[in-house]
């Protein structure tokens, strides 16, 4: 067996003591087979695992794709569902032969529950009928929300705060689609003010119009009140337009300084 030894020589600077230690060439032969094997094993696993890595981040990416794609197609269901209760309600209390798309308005021609059908006939001013007279005069208590893919947990409007009787006013002109009472939002009007805009008023202590009539932009259409599903007496207000809902702080931006939601609440 071979019996040769390396010493080893450490002379710390500024310092008359040296430091050394002798080992065995079959140690040093030990430790260096040992740490090539191990460096070999690194490398072959680095490339062993590295592709299975880049297989799971593409894997890991495209579920969340799909995720997110069942996510909006699960939001868009459910705002079809909301779509088609709401056109079975305006159906019937219209009835199926009324078009509200070919609907205009001849105001100096309308009475009560009379309107014009022809396309020729006058139509509703453009600014007028866009969302922008204040419905109610509150603050805000909960935002609009439609991240859930749950229905019940969706918010598709905003709630203002109310003192029951409070008058409620028409937003846009339009004519009244829906004036009656539902499971969740209680006494309720819905407007139609042409070009697809529609506007909806929840939780009414009742009402101050009827189905067809004509609404001016700032009219009292009712009273605030806390039918329905809710805690207390408010306001609960959508805008839909072209069967897409809107937040109704774009349109009324002066909310803002009135926000009591959760949500304000969190980001201040």
């Amino acid at each position: 067996m071979d019996n040769s030894k390396f010493t080893f020589i450490i002379i710390p600077q500024n310092d008359d003591h040296n430091w050394q230690f002798s080992v065995k060439s079959y140690w040093i032969l030990f430790f260096t087979i040992f740490f090539f094997f191990i460096c070999v094993g690194i490398i072959g696993f680095g490339f062993y695992s590295i592709p299975k890595l880049e297989d799971y981040n593409k894997l890991e990416t495209k579920y969340n794709q799909t995720l997110n794609e069942r996510l909006s197609v699960m939001n868009l269901l459910d705002d079809l569902e909301h779509l088609k209760y709401m056109d079975m309600q305006i159906r019937k209390s219209l009835g199926a032969d009324f078009n509200l798309e070919h609907l205009q308005f001849d105001t100096g021609k309308i009475h009560t529950d009379t309107f014009e059908y022809s396309e020729k006939s006058l139509p509703v001013s453009f600014i007028g009928n866009i969302p922008s007279h204040l419905p109610l005069d509150g603050f805000i208590t909960q935002r609009m929300n439609t991240s859930s893919v749950i229905h019940d947990q969706n918010h598709y409007g905003i709630d203002i705060t109310a003192v029951e009787g409070d008058p409620v006013y028409a937003s846009a002109s339009g004519i009244v689609i829906f004036s009656g009472w539902t499971y969740d939002l209680g006494n309720i009007v819905i407007l139609y003010h042409n070009n697809g805009y529609f506007t909806h008023y929840g939780h009414l202590q009742n009402f101050m119009t009827k189905q067809r009539d004509y609404i001016k932009r700032g009219d009292v259409i009712g009273l605030a009140g806390s039918t329905g599903i809710t805690t207390g007496p408010h306001l609960h207000f959508e805008i839909w337009k072209k069967g897409k809902v809107m937040d109704p702080l774009d349109y009324f931006p002066s909310y803002l300084e009135k926000d009591l939601s959760p949500k304000f609440n969190e980001e201040n």
